[in-house]
This record gives structure tokens, C-alpha cells and sequence, in this order.
């Protein structure tokens, strides 16, 4: 609980600055994904400002974001507004997904699940399956961990993970050239 206060007052500071990890710019992964995918359904968890929620929408896809920083959550809307997208994208914790009509044949998270307390996390699995739709794609972005260390995604979730989907593939890579990352692709 103390890790969720802590980010949740970190996370919100940082929004009204201009965060590093808010870029404006989709990934080349989710690019390459939506050339090859048809449209459907997607849910961003840990939206963010809404960048990736307004690229899914302008490939014809139905959006839905899911953020718990509330300045982020209002930045989305108004971009989104702005773009002409019509998106509910809910301030709320990812690891409470009851209220969400579903589900969904994508969800994508990117650096939201890596910084959620291990428990969060464990609820956050648990609740994967429920929403995500059959023959559905879980993309998934994070830092690495190979320790004990509180941030990261563990090979251990990656085991879970694979235990329960099928795995389309996993790159490893630096984030900013620096820390250890892993990006996921499954398919339910």
C-alpha cells in the first residue's frame, strides 16, 4: 500500500512537469503490431496522457484507457477530445478493473506493471484473464528484473505469464540505453 501512495504522489509531480517516459511518440512495436492486426477492441493500462490510446484510435480501433495519475487522465482526455476520438479513459488502479465492460481483443501496457507493488501485480494477473478476449494480445512493456528489487518485471510473472498464454515473442533491449527491458507479445 505504501509503494501505491508513494507513486501515485511521485507519478502525479512528475505529470505536471514533462515526464521522460511521456514522449509523444508510439512505439515501433505497437506500430508493427496494429499494421498487422485488424481492429478491435483496446485497453490501455497506465494510459498515461493518451498518446497510444489516440495512434490505436486513428487505425480505426475502439479505445479505452485505464490511469491512476489524475493529471495524466485530464491530459488524455483533452488530447484526445482535440484529435476528434471519442475514448473513456478512466482515473482509477489497474488492479480494479470490475467496473470495465469487456473484453478485450488488445491490451497494452506500457510501463504500468513494472512499477506495481509485487501483490498489485499478482491482482493484475489474475485480472488479465478475466478481460482479455480469446485469440485476444496482451503487449506488454517493462523494466527487467533479475533480483529482489521492487521494480521490474520478473522472470518469474514472465513464467506465469507463459504458463497462461501463448508467447508470440519477447524482446530484450536497454531503456534510454540504460536500465535492463522486456517487451511481451501474447496471445490468449
Amino acid at each position: 500500500m505504501l509503494t501505491e501512495i508513494i507513486n501515485f504522489v511521485r507519478y502525479n509531480l512528475r505529470y505536471l512537469g514533462h515526464p521522460p517516459w511521456d514522449t509523444g511518440i508510439s512505439p515501433p512495436e505497437l506500430l508493427a503490431f496494429i499494421q498487422k492486426k485488424p481492429p478491435g477492441r483496446a485497453l490501455d493500462l497506465g494510459a498515461g496522457t493518451g498518446t497510444n490510446l489516440a495512434t490505436l484510435a486513428n487505425a480505426g480501433w475502439e479505445i479505452e484507457g485505464v490511469e491512476f495519475a489524475p493529471i495524466a487522465v485530464l491530459a488524455a482526455r483533452k488530447k484526445l477530445k482535440r484529435q476528434g476520438y471519442v475514448a473513456n479513459v478512466y482515473c482509477r488502479d489497474v488492479t480494479m478493473l470490475e467496473f470495465l465492460k469487456h473484453p478485450f481483443d488488445l491490451i497494452l501496457d506500457i510501463s504500468c506493471f513494472h512499477g506495481l507493488s509485487r501483490k498489485s501485480r499478482l491482482k493484475y494477473l489474475e485480472n488479465l484473464n478475466q478481460i482479455l478476449a480469446k485469440n485476444g494480445t496482451f503487449l506488454l512493456y517493462g523494466f527487467y528484473s533479475q533480483g529482489d528489487s521492487e521494480l521490474g518485471v520478473t522472470e518469474e510473472e514472465i513464467n506465469y505469464l507463459d504458463a497462461r498464454y501463448q508467447r508470440i515473442s519477447r524482446q530484450m533491449g536497454l531503456d534510454a540505453g540504460i536500465k535492463e527491458s522486456v517487451w511481451l507479445e501474447y496471445k490468449n
